[in-house]
């Protein structure tokens, strides 16, 4: 007789399940391992979190909501920016010799460019009505400061600039676009007086069009009265076609009284 199989014992577990964590990892130790990730990855991540986890969109729509509702309550001026660009323009490079201005101008103006993107970017939809309408009464400023700046080597380099490039205008309208429609209606409203941002703007797109500088700037008044702006230019045709109707006419008679003239003689 065989005698019964040895059964294999199992072997022992020596270092137990030590290596599996069975409590969730702290907040701490989550924070030290996100900073190892670069911000394009986080937001995968958090994208694909959201998607999967309703609790984690959840979360991201009251962050959101949080953002909206600071931007809501805070009012923003703008008008240091006005007075830095007028600064940079008029006084800080004054005393310099014309090349050397000439030299310093591209900085100039590539730095109020980018003065004009700060501006726009603080001015969306979400943010404070107040808010938007300081940040387009300032890109005015700061389009009249350019139109006023000739004087010199400087000013004459950014007028330059400011001949082609339509950064201006595009924060215009991007400021506009983001108001709503009683917003836009009050500031055509109002002409109450020549400090009314109107009747600037106005004045603005006239020194534009002197200077030939902000390309499209007639778009931005487009923008905030579309359809008065559209009666203007009907009115304005009619007119000229008028007075070529008139000249016609006048014409017609003067040939007339020729032949009449020609046919006594």
């Amino acid at each position: 007789m065989t005698g019964p199989k040895g059964v294999k014992r199992a072997r022992a577990n020596i270092i137990g399940d030590a290596h599996i964590k069975t409590t969730a990892p702290s907040v701490e130790e989550i924070s030290q391992n996100i900073q190892h990730l670069d911000p394009q990855t986080v937001t995968d991540l958090l994208i694909q979190a959201a998607h999967i986890h309703p609790d984690v969109m959840s979360m991201v729509d009251d962050a959101i909501r949080v953002i909206r509702e600071k931007e809501q309550n805070r009012i923003i001026n703008f008008e240091h920016y006005s007075s830095s660009v007028w600064k940079s323009i008029n006084i800080t490079y004054g005393s310099m010799r014309g090349g050397a201005q000439y030299d310093v101008s591209f900085e100039v103006a590539q730095s109020i460019v980018d003065t004009i993107k700060l501006i726009t970017k603080q001015c969306g939809p979400f943010t404070n009505p107040q808010t938007r309408f300081n940040g387009l009464s300032v890109l005015r400023k700061i389009g009249k400061t350019i139109a006023l700046s000739s004087n010199d080597t400087l000013g004459h380099e950014v007028q330059k600039r400011f001949q082609w490039d339509t950064s201006l205008v595009e924060g215009m309208l991007e400021i506009i676009d983001s108001m709503m429609e009683d917003e836009r209606r009050e500031i055509r409203e109002d002409e109450s007086s020549p400090e009314s941002l109107w009747p600037k703007l106005e004045e603005l797109e006239q020194l534009a069009e002197d200077y030939c500088i902000h390309p499209g700037l007639g778009a931005v008044l487009d923008r905030l009265d579309p359809d008065a702006r559209e009666d203007e230019e009907e009115w304005d045709e009619d007119e000229e076609n008028e007075n070529e109707e008139n000249e016609e006419e006048e014409s017609e008679d003067e040939d007339e009284d020729e032949d009449g003239v020609q046919a006594q003689s």
